[in-house]
């Protein structure tokens, strides 16, 4: 049995749903199986998580859809969605139709805390190592759609240089702090994050090269994760490198970094333990040891992020995405 058989024949059976919250078995399977090259233990992976998560079954009965519009945003329509975009990917190359789809809803980037660009990632670095995981990139355009949520987009440049400094300044923000620290959902603070004069006017991008952007962003969710770790600034590094892998499907790949930019600061944002300190990130072991001593972990998480934050530093010499990773590993045990 291959990757894509054992990511088939589970994710065809199960929503992406998991009482309202997320299935994260397709992604655990593809980051395991990429940290290990065993496949013998993704499938003894996927036994256990099954064992211990009941996740939602797809529906055996649903409601047709016409068009990709009337599933925007509507979780219960998965079914039908997925029923629709795999009559569309019949007569149409699902490459051309995975980027016309994130063209046209960009600001769906960081729907349902980012997993719904992580699954599609995964699902499309499988696809181009074997056909076969097709239908799984049919079924995450159909999560990345259902679960939509509209994000923003913010206007000000500053270098890179200056992204922790300006971070702090939106940390101390009274008005911006009083919504941090509200007892309301994370869903509500975006909302009212989103909808702020003053988060509008303060937020920032960071112009220069796609480099110059990941480099800057980073600077902020690498310490905000290992200071924390919390689970919103994990995935806000591991939906980076998502937005790094789905690259050439988009139009306007600045403008899709400044979308991801805006998103993460929303994110952490909305979090209470928000911290942003330097620590001393030298560390002695090499990521082939971290990567080995990630793929011990139950944890799909720290999967995840161990098989994300890996990615991103050997494309933009991350080095703290190490020590970060290191840090995760070390707090589980």
């Amino acid at each position: 049995m291959n990757i894509a058989r054992i990511i088939n024949e589970n994710s065809q059976k199960y929503s992406p749903y998991n009482n309202g919250l997320v299935n994260h078995l397709p992604m655990g399977q593809f980051a395991l199986y990429k940290l290990t090259n065993n496949i013998e233990k993704t499938e003894e992976y996927t036994k256990n998580y099954l064992k211990k998560s009941n996740i939602d079954k797809v529906k055996e009965e649903y409601k047709k859809v016409n068009t990709i519009e009337e599933c925007l945003g509507k979780r219960d329509l998965y079914e039908g969605c997925l029923e629709l975009i795999r009559e569309i990917s019949k007569n149409e190359d699902i490459e051309e139709l995975v980027s016309f789809l994130l063209n046209k809803y960009p600001l769906g980037l960081s729907s349902g805390l980012f997993h719904t660009t992580i699954r599609l990632a995964y699902a499309i670095e499988g696809y181009k190592e074997d056909s076969e995981i097709k239908s799984e990139v049919e079924r995450a355009l159909s999560y990345y759609i259902t679960a939509y949520r509209k994000g923003g987009l913010f206007k000000r440049k500053i270098e890179k240089e200056n992204s922790l400094e300006e971070m702090y300044k939106l940390m101390q923000d009274e008005k911006l702090k009083e919504i941090r620290n509200s007892d309301i959902s994370l869903g509500q603070k975006l909302k009212k994050l989103y909808n702020s004069e003053k988060l509008l006017r303060q937020g920032f991008i960071i112009e220069g090269s796609e480099k110059d952007k990941v480099d800057g962003i980073l600077k902020v969710l690498i310490p905000a994760f290992y200071n924390t770790n919390n689970i919103v600034m994990l995935h806000c590094i591991t939906g980076l490198q998502a937005v790094v892998t789905l690259k050439e499907y988009f139009k306007d790949y600045e403008m899709i970094l400044d979308i991801f930019t805006t998103t993460a600061i929303a994110h952490l944002l909305t979090q209470g333990d928000l911290d942003i300190r330097i620590e001393d990130t030298k560390i002695n072991q090499s990521w082939e040891e971290i990567k080995k001593s990630a793929s011990k972990s139950t944890n799909v998480h720290t999967l995840k992020f161990a098989y994300s934050a890996n990615k991103l530093d050997n494309i933009f010499d991350e080095k703290d995405l190490k020590y970060a990773t290191y840090k995760r590993i070390e707090l589980e045990k």
